[in-house]
């Protein structure tokens, strides 16, 4: 019953990890540029977490869930842009208002706090495997 707070398409990403425009001139540069490493970084660290939250449903609780919810729709979609259910949607409901809760935050700091949470919910995890290629210390 937990299954239906996981997003649909968190395990594929929606983007494919791309930060390209398509015009490859300016590839290179955004590339080598720290800021830019570290948000493919972090994108790549979030994804990693949405994949590994699939194995964790069993375990993680409601609030959890909900917590997780929130900021995967803050990355993915932005902010909370849908009407508000009715009264009688009460699963539809709490995920609204979990994602309507986190305002204007940035994606960024949605992607850092759902990393956070993913990582107490398993600390075994290791996010920083060889599939980063290097891209983390």
């Amino acid at each position: 019953m937990a299954t239906p707070f996981l997003p649909a398409g968190a395990t594929t990403g929606d983007s494919g990890g791309e930060l390209s425009s398509g015009d490859d001139s300016g590839d290179l540069e955004s590339f080598q540029t720290p800021e830019a490493e570290a948000t493919r970084s972090l994108a790549e660290l979030f994804e990693k977490a949405a994949a590994h939250v699939q194995g964790l449903v069993q375990v993680a609780s409601r609030e959890q869930l909900l917590y997780l919810y929130a900021r995967y729709k803050q990355v993915k979609v932005g902010n909370c842009n849908i009407p508000k259910p009715n009264f009688f949607d009460f699963e539809g409901k709490q995920k609204w208002e979990a994602w309507k809760a986190l305002g204007d935050s940035s994606p960024s700091q949605a992607m850092q706090e759902y990393i956070a949470a993913v990582k107490k919910l398993d600390p075994g995890w290791n996010p920083q495997g060889p599939a980063l290629h290097g891209l983390l210390p």
